[in-house]
């Protein structure tokens, strides 16, 4: 039985689930003597809203200001919503077939009307008016896709507005990995696009002291002086707090080095095409020791970048085998992706920086996938992730599931049907948590 519901004006299709649901039973034991508490599950994301560590927004203070980069604000809040907004460079091949199609629509309405033979020359000034109109429709119908070029003003008005939330969705990412794998540390990362350096300092807090190299790739040398700059203290004469921290320009060929975990963030829109995009998450992937990381905006343009990632590196033949860690408990295709209404985003909330205005708790939608090296282990719970903010109503809490089935799944937990254990963990969890139940 499938119940349709409606988000942010898109319709999309879950399966009422009818059968018993209740706590792992491996958990049983771990709640009844309060190791455990539904408030705090294992499932639960520990980081709810992200600050910049106080270093890095002292830094990054001194920069803004020794640059004069308060006057730079507007510009800062056009690239936000320019970079939130962004579509996928059309494929080859993709405008022409658009183009044949409209042609053929204003060609039979504009010939429709004509009730007299044309002349020769009557014919000719017809076609150029149908093709003046095709180019003005086709000009408005295909996104104009480019690569933005990071310059020094451009490099400072992404630092003012993007700093806080990809820290924040970085952290919230990485403590996937920490809280499902307490024991795990990584020795070194790989940072593909690195920017302004976020993936650096949410890996550095995340595992403070674990990581012996840092190599960070990005192809602006504004972005590569900002991102050591600030981790200098925003001071020439400070001396780099990491022995082992690399910048180059572009990807390394070689495939002999690998890394503990390799990061692409907000980096894919700038590929020219799909080709090129698979081509270097291959690249990404060959580098990969343990976890390969892709991040996108939540928007449905992000998450095709994502999804287009982990299917490409799961069936692969080619190279090492890998399954998806998070945010997906199973390695089908992904059931979002099959609806073509809604991405699979999550929600993460942020302090934004006191420059230049003060503090504030925005939040960011994002979409993402951890991919892992090997087979997926035997041990692994596979819980359901809840995909939606869970709706809390008096006595009852409904969940929206991915489950390890790879299906789309409603739950509605209440007293009545469910033990307090499994009502209690249901009740407490939000978006993007695991649900440990059975």
């Amino acid at each position: 039985m499938f119940k349709r519901i409606k988000y942010n004006s898109c319709y999309f299709m879950y399966t009422k689930y009818s059968t018993r649901v209740e706590i792992d039973a491996s958990l049983r034991d771990s709640f009844e003597s309060q190791e455990y508490k539904p408030r705090r599950h294992p499932g639960r994301t520990t980081v709810k809203t992200a600050t910049i560590p106080e270093q890095i927004q002292n830094a990054i203070k001194i920069i803004l200001h020794d640059t004069g980069a308060k006057s730079l604000h507007q510009e800062s809040l056009k690239l936000r919503n320019y970079i939130q907004s962004r579509q996928l460079p059309p494929e080859e091949g993709e405008i022409e077939e658009k183009a044949a199609k409209i042609h053929n629509s204003v060609s039979r309405r504009y010939f429709s009307k004509i009730k007299t033979e044309l002349t020769q020359e009557e014919l000719e000034t017809h076609n150029k008016q149908v093709q003046s109109s095709v180019f003005n429709i086709l000009k408005k119908n295909v996104y104009r896709w480019g690569n933005i070029m990071y310059d020094q003003p451009t490099s400072l008005q992404y630092l003012m507005v993007r700093a806080a939330p990809e820290y924040a969705v970085l952290l919230r990412i990485l403590d996937e990995i920490k809280r499902r794998l307490p024991d795990y540390k990584p020795r070194s990362f790989f940072d593909f696009g690195s920017g302004i350096g976020t993936g650096t300092w949410a890996v550095n807090s995340m595992w403070p002291k674990e990581i012996y190299e840092y190599f960070t790739v990005d192809t602006s040398t504004h972005m590569n002086d900002l991102a050591r700059l600030i981790l200098c203290q925003g001071r020439d004469n400070v001396e780099m707090p990491f022995k082992a921290y690399f910048q180059r320009q572009f990807l390394p060929a070689s495939a002999d080095i690998t890394y503990s975990i390799v990061l692409s963030a907000f980096t894919l829109f700038e590929m020219p095409n799909m080709k090129s995009r698979l081509e270097t998450i291959q690249k990404l992937w060959n580098k990969t020791e343990d976890f390969l990381i892709i991040v996108e905006e939540g928007s449905n343009a992000g998450f095709q970048i994502v999804n287009e990632a982990r299917e490409f590196v799961i069936n692969s033949e080619q190279g090492d085998k890998g399954y998806a860690f998070a945010p997906c408990p199973n390695d089908a295709v992904c059931p979002r992706y099959l609806e073509h209404k809604t991405p699979c985003n999550f929600l993460m909330k942020f302090e934004t920086l006191n420059f230049p205005s003060k503090t504030e708790v925005q939040a960011n939608l994002f979409s993402y996938v951890i991919l892992r090296k090997g087979d997926r282990p035997t041990d692994d719970p596979q819980w359901p992730r809840i995909v939606r903010a869970p709706i809390v109503r008096s006595g009852h809490t409904i969940c929206r599931l991915c489950t390890a089935q790879g299906e789309l799944k409603e739950i509605i937990f209440s007293k009545g049907k469910h033990d307090q254990t499994t009502y209690r963990c249901a009740r407490s969890s939000n978006w993007g948590d695991l649900l440990p139940v059975k």
